[in-house]
């Protein structure tokens, strides 16, 4: 079992965690958990996430995901955040940075001197922390990726699943997203029926559909709107790298 760690906290994304899970949450290999200082649900950009486990609970994640969000100055300040990132970071497999969530990792410690890449208007921000901005899309330094934001994270939770998982296993995932009826909920049932009593639930799964649907199976969408491409990056690690067999746990 892989588990995935996604750090949740005030003012987080959850297009961009979405992005995530609903890749990754989809493979029966992981346990994808929230992580954050208190067992319970965080009010993010676009809704409510939810805290499975506290920084303390979750020491040995193989993936930890840090999606972007408002309020990222604050975030950065949070101690027991940072702390928690430096004491995971060097026994994960992956530690994925997405948006302003690459300025968190930074302001750990984590990417002192290494190029990242982060929504556009945090990059004076990423840089004041010690990283060296880059204007690619995806960049990965060693076991840390970071990204640009929701449509990116997209493309790197399938990277993830092509790197742990396999690339039949990447297709699949992918085919499940696009499909209008594909979506399954791997919360468990505690979770669904807290979920439940909130009322009717956002459909978060309809710009996901917008973008896989312009795609071939695993090739780009219309060039015309780079926003619905795939990045190259990612298309070579998908068609042509060698990756078929998932590594050793």
């Amino acid at each position: 079992m892989v588990q995935v760690a996604l750090t949740v906290f005030p003012g987080v994304s959850l297009d961009e965690c979405e992005a995530f899970s609903l890749v990754l949450g989809r493979i029966p290999e992981v346990e994808f958990i929230g992580v954050g200082a208190e067992v319970g649900t965080v009010a993010g950009i676009g809704g409510i996430e939810h805290v499975d486990r506290t920084w303390d609970d979750a020491l040995r994640p193989d993936v930890v995901l840090v999606p972007g969000g408002l309020g990222v100055r604050e975030t950065a300040r949070d101690g027991d955040l940072a702390h928690w990132l430096r004491r995971v970071e060097p026994t994960c497999q992956w530690l994925v940075a997405s948006s302003t969530g690459t300025v968190v990792v930074a302001a750990a410690g984590l990417l002192d001197d290494r190029l990242a890449t982060t929504h556009w208007l945090a990059t004076p921000l990423l840089e004041s922390y010690g990283a060296e901005a880059s204007t690619e899309r995806i960049v990965e330094s060693g076991h840390i990726i970071t990204c640009e934001g929701k449509v990116t994270a997209v493309d790197v939770a399938l990277l993830l699943t092509v790197r742990l998982f396999g690339r039949d296993t990447a297709r699949r995932v992918r085919e499940e997203v696009r499909r209008p009826d594909g979506r399954r909920d791997r919360r468990d049932a505690s979770r669904r029926a807290e979920l439940a009593a909130r009322g009717p639930a956002r459909t978060p799964q309809r710009w996901w559909r917008r973008l896989l649907g312009r795609r071939g199976p695993l090739g780009p969408g219309d060039p015309r709107n780079p926003e619905l491409a795939v990045s190259d990056w990612v298309e070579l690690e998908l068609v042509e790298m060698n990756v078929d067999d998932p590594p050793d746990p």
